[in-house]
């Protein structure tokens, strides 16, 4: 689905043809959930945190302005929205159940489906050390990481959708890669 095309949907959809929200949920949910996840770390939490952004875009549709790609906007609502997420969560004090004491790994429970490849990656130990690690990061190199090297953007929709100048991207793009490399490297993957 191209650029254009998220624009026709989004069209239908504002003339109240909603059933088009269908394909745009289709397109954007594997990397929402996946950014989602990578901050929460939990998957049952990351499904209902994507079904909450999903909602909230399709309640804020008439207010995108089409200054930027769709998908810039709607990395603009997920950030946001997980910010504000880990901000609320952590007023409280919740211990996860699938944490163990100690070895800091948990847990990762996914529904019962058809043979995934991406699933099956999800649940090897070298993925999971890494994903555990690039959890713990601060939030700052978290973000910014997931958007560049999970997601795939430029530097400067990152900064678009981060609202920082473009050095400021890369310097944190470095520092949150050599983090994560001597944490990987202390663990014993690299």
């Amino acid at each position: 689905m191209s650029y254009d095309k998220d624009l026709d949907i989004i069209d239908k959809v504002l003339s109240g043809d909603v059933d088009h929200f269908s394909a745009i949920i289709e397109k954007y949910r594997n990397m929402v959930f996946r950014y989602a996840f990578s901050r929460v770390g939990h998957y049952e939490e990351a499904l209902d945190i994507t079904q909450d952004i999903f909602l909230m875009t399709f309640e804020a549709l008439n207010s995108f302005r089409r200054e930027s790609k769709f998908s810039t906007w709607l990395y603009s609502i997920m950030v946001n929205y997980c910010i504000n997420y880990k901000k609320r969560r952590d007023r409280y004090s919740f211990i996860s159940l699938n944490r163990e004491n100690g070895d800091n790994e948990f847990e990762l429970q996914l529904r019962d489906e058809k043979y995934n490849l991406e699933e099956e990656v999800v649940n090897s130990d070298s993925l999971r050390i890494i994903m555990d690690e690039l959890y713990e990061l601060p939030d700052d190199y978290k973000d910014i990481l997931i958007l560049r090297d999970v997601e795939g953007l430029s530097y400067n929709e990152i900064a678009d959708i981060l609202k920082i100048n473009l050095s400021n991207v890369k310097v944190r793009i470095h520092r949150g890669r050599s983090l994560l490399k001597k944490r990987i490297f202390e663990r014993g993957l690299l």
